[in-house]
């Protein structure tokens, strides 16, 4: 009875455990499930075949880890993306509004599910059925483009393909949605007993059959728009120009006003908010030409940003209200150039008088929603762009896109901007949909005008000309601001002119971009000579110059380290000026940095110009310094390095350093540049070089190995660490084949800020591995002795003598009357008027004011 008891007792217990187990399985299947349907919720959509683009299209979107913060909210469990993106935010406002936007995302509350097309294509009925026809694998009817296609309806596949402007959708099995432009056959008419499979989405619905494909006329128009008429001699319009500038060009958006402007025409500037320097020195336009306007209403715009749109729409408005006469208005930057001369352009609108010119993709209309991100949710705030999650876009229109530099009528301007307009469905619903985008800008006004009454107006040319090269211009460098990656037009340089003069002998354009004058200048000195057909002459045409601080400047913020180095080559400079008669002119001692700008010259850079007070207030000098080279390449070694130089602000696409003084602190990002020769020694046990990065103290902070066997382009390498650098003289060694090959230096500079910074003192565990390659000489060993005492004594000593090192100057000048010490005969010095390197120096072309 005892062991019949226990034997029971097991049994109840093995029931017990064997349910829990159940239980617990149960739910690990449930979970598992959730995760399962979560993870397809957030994926990048259905899966696409049989199209040009069949190949996988890879995303370029900034790959975020998955964040450790809750997922819930007040709407409930939030995406990976969504979470990533609100705990990355800093500030709580933009937390706020990022989950705000999550969770109207995730109750289908953020995009408009349907809007209305008034443009369908003449002589169709849009979704109507042509008929069930054979169709399979080996010979298929609609091979534009496919997609199995989950919970699929006809509606769902029509509106699929009506939104890439395909003229006919075919549903195929039951999943199955293909697109095409060819109106297929009667010859493979089948009866439509061969299309009886329900759809995926409606079962008693069906979508096609196993061999049989049900076609329907999607409405939309083709892609073909009229072509444009050409210009009417001495014909006249009268335009508006939109000019959105940032940075501190200043001098090369006066050249090209200079060039584009016309007494009849009318000029709206707008300069982004944080641009102090560039929108203070405009104003002074308002005073002499009645016909230019600086907003007032300004906006700090970001690559991609929602701003960019906001921008041109306001800017839209302000014209209206500023002139009822213009005709058309076109967009330009400060990086843009023309082509042709306005008349020319004036020509050839009146005789196209309506005509809206935008350049559209010219690629798959899938894949550049794709590539765009428009199947995304974007935000703005914090100056920069986060993604929120995945969306549908409305079905109903069709979408395109490509440049956002764009030549409007007035009419399309009126309706998009009047408040009369404002409750038009289709107007209203891409106003949502834009404000969520990213890039919006690159494909509104595409969509408004391909969807609305104006779509006969729409001519797929927006009369402008880049230079894209995808292998530099998408590198990814907007990353800072942006959850994507994007690409950018390349800078023409003086190697482009054949392409350039090639494109305009076959093509309508009238402007090109980008220009920068920093970078090659004498390209558009060639393209002002062939738009006045002379010889060019001006005093200093093959100069240029460029803001980089002035002491007026409300934003941004002041580099301290900057001034502070820049007034220590001031000193250096006034003491150079004096030599040995400094008791003959006391008080000449520098006290405030007025302005710095950047000079170059022939299109190479000569230096900053650095312009500075003394203490006597009514006397003021420009002095030209420049950067020296510390890199230093061994002689026994062979020479495989052509090139090796550190800075930060390093643009990868035009391969320049912005940081053009190359000033760095403790916070600064540093990045080394090199290029091979291609002379490598092809005996050597490896192909790999080493960066090895010593700080002030002799310590090894990183080891980067880099590939010496491509010698076609430039390379790079961050120094990347979480620790602030230590101030001092920093070198990095370059090893190759057990042998230091060359050595480069570059200082961080100290400030008082620094004295209570945590630097990185831990030893690298191969320090003893790459000490060896340091400098072991006593002299070089007391050298940095030395330093590393008076930095820590007097900062103001240690900078006063590192930029004596570290810069050359070049020449100065004063400014408007010297000191009254310069009469005397053995000073021979200079008027900043009468040089040709002086920021006060003459500059015609330049010369709007």
């Amino acid at each position: 009875m005892t062991q019949n008891f226990l034997r029971c007792l097991m049994c109840r217990q093995f029931r017990t455990y064997f349910l829990l187990v159940i239980a617990m399985a149960f739910v690990f299947q449930s979970l598992l499930v959730f995760y399962l349907l979560a993870k397809v919720k957030d994926s990048d959509g259905p899966t696409e075949f049989g199209s040009s683009d069949s190949s996988r299209i890879q995303q370029a979107f900034v790959n975020e880890k998955e964040p450790s913060v809750s997922g819930k909210s007040s709407c409930g469990i939030l995406s990976k993306t969504a979470l990533s993106a609100i705990k990355r935010a800093t500030k709580k406002k933009c937390k706020e509004e990022l989950s705000d936007i999550a969770c109207k995302l995730k109750n289908n509350q953020l995009v408009p599910e349907r809007l209305p097309n008034y443009c369908p294509r003449k002589d169709s009925v849009p979704g109507s059925s042509l008929g069930c026809f054979h169709d399979n694998n080996q010979s298929r009817l609609l091979s534009s483009y496919g997609v199995k296609l989950p919970g699929l309806t006809n509606q769902k596949c029509i509106d699929l393909c009506a939104q890439s402007a395909f003229l006919y959708a075919g549903t195929h099995n039951g999943k199955e949605c293909y697109c095409g432009n060819k109106r297929p056959s009667l010859e493979h008419l089948l009866t439509r007993t061969y299309c009886s499979v329900p759809c995926d989405g409606q079962s008693s619905q069906t979508c096609g059959g196993v061999d049989a494909t049900e076609i329907f006329d999607s409405g939309v128009p083709t892609r073909d728009s009229s072509k444009l008429q050409p210009p009417i001699v001495n014909g006249t319009a009268k335009i508006a120009f939109i000019l959105t500038l940032n940075g501190r060009a200043l001098r090369q958006v006066t050249r090209l006003l200079r060039i584009i402007y016309r007494p009849h025409h009318v000029y709206l500037i707008h300069v982004d908010a944080r641009q102090d320097f560039l929108f203070r020195s405009l104003l002074q336009l308002e005073l002499k030409y009645r016909n230019i306007r600086i907003s007032r209403k300004r906006q700090s715009s970001i690559w991609g940003g929602v701003s960019l749109l906001d921008v041109l729409l306001q800017s839209m408005e302000q014209l209206l209200e500023i002139d009822s006469q213009w005709q058309f208005v076109f967009n330009l930057s400060e990086s843009d150039f023309p082509l042709r001369s306005i008349e020319n352009l004036e020509a050839l609108l009146a005789a196209n008088p309506g005509r809206n010119f935008l350049k559209s993709h010219g690629r798959q209309t899938r894949q550049f929603i794709h590539k765009q991100g428009l199947d995304r949710v974007f935000h703005q705030c914090e100056s920069r762009m986060w993604r929120v999650g995945d969306r549908n876009l409305p079905a109903g229109i069709r979408i395109d896109g490509g440049s956002d530099w764009v030549g409007l009528a007035r009419s399309v301007v009126e309706f998009v901007t009047s408040p009369s307009h404002s409750n038009d469905p289709l107007l209203r619903g891409l106003k949502e949909l834009y404000r969520y985008t990213l890039l919006p800008a690159e494909s509104f006004f595409h969509v408004l005008i391909l969807n609305s009454k104006f779509c006969d107006s729409y001519a797929d040319n927006n009369l402008r000309m880049t230079l894209w090269r995808r292998s530099q211009g998408c590198l990814c460098q907007h990353r800072h601001v942006v959850d994507w990656c994007g690409c950018s037009p390349m800078v023409f340089r003086t190697a482009d002119w054949t392409h350039l003069t090639t494109v305009m002998a076959k093509s309508t354009v009238f402007f090109a971009r980008k220009f920068e004058a920093a970078i090659d200048q004498s390209v558009m000195n060639r393209l002002e000579e062939q738009l006045t057909n002379t010889s060019l002459s001006y005093p200093g045409l093959d100069c240029y110059w460029e803001s980089a601080y002035h002491r007026a400047d409300l934003t941004p913020k002041p580099n301290q380290a900057l001034l502070a180095v820049t007034l220590s080559l001031a000193k250096h400079a006034v003491s150079l000026l004096l030599q040995n008669s400094a008791a003959v002119c006391p008080g000449l001692r520098p006290s405030r940095v007025v302005a710095i700008t950047s000079y170059f010259r022939h299109d190479h850079y000569q230096g900053d110009l650095i312009h500075f007070e003394v203490d006597k207030k009514d006397v003021e000098f420009e002095a030209l310094v420049k950067p020296l080279t510390k890199t230093t390449h061994l002689m026994e070694s062979p020479r495989i390095l052509s090139t090796l130089q550190i800075g930060s602000d390093y643009d990868p696409k035009e391969q320049v350093f912005r940081n053009r003084l190359g000033v760095l602190t403790s916070r600064s990002k540093p990045i080394i540049t090199f290029k091979w020769t291609g002379h490598i020694n092809t005996t050597a046990a490896s192909q790999l070089a080493h960066l090895v990065w010593f700080d002030p103290d002799n310590n090894v902070r990183a080891v980067h190995n880099v590939n010496v066997t491509d010698a076609s382009k430039m390379g790079n390498q961050n120094l990347e660490t979480d620790h602030p650098l230590k101030p001092g003289v920093w070198l990095v060694a370059v090893i190759y084949d057990g042998k230091k090959i060359a050595t480069t230096e570059f200082l961080i500079v100290p400030q008082a800020g620094d004295q209570g910074t945590q630097f990185d003192n831990t030893i690298s565990e191969s320090q003893k591995a790459w000490e060896k390659y340091l400098p072991v000489d006593a002299k070089s060993v007391i050298y940095r002795r030395e330093k590393a005492l008076l930095m820590k004594k007097d900062i103001s000593k240690f900078l006063d003598k590192m930029t004596a090192e570290y810069y050359a100057i070049q020449d100065i000048c004063y400014k408007d009357e010297p000191p009254h010490c310069a009469t005397i005969g053995f000073h021979d010095w200079q008027s900043c008027l009468s040089t040709d390197w002086s920021s006060f120096s003459q500059d015609p072309k330049s010369d709007l004011l």
